[in-house]
């Protein structure tokens, strides 16, 4: 009885611990994916388009913010 109870600490431990790492993966691939926008915008002279506290930003290479449309509705 004692083994099975410890094996199925294991194995929820080890399922936690692989949810963190996906989870650490996800936040630098979607770090990773805005530093590359920023440059993709830099090099061909474009604009960048991110929503933030519920409202549509353009962001030119000037690094100038612009709303767009106002308030972003759900």
């Amino acid at each position: 009885m004692m083994k099975i109870y410890k094996k199925n600490k294991r194995q929820q431990w080890k399922k936690q611990v692989m949810n963190n790492l996906k989870r650490d993966a996800v936040k630098n691939i979607i770090a990773g994916m805005g530093a590359l926008a920023r440059l993709d915008t830099k090099v061909n002279n474009t604009y960048t388009v991110y929503i933030k506290d519920g409202r549509m930003i353009k962001q030119p290479t000037n690094g100038k913010c612009v709303v767009i449309n106002g308030k972003i509705q759900n």
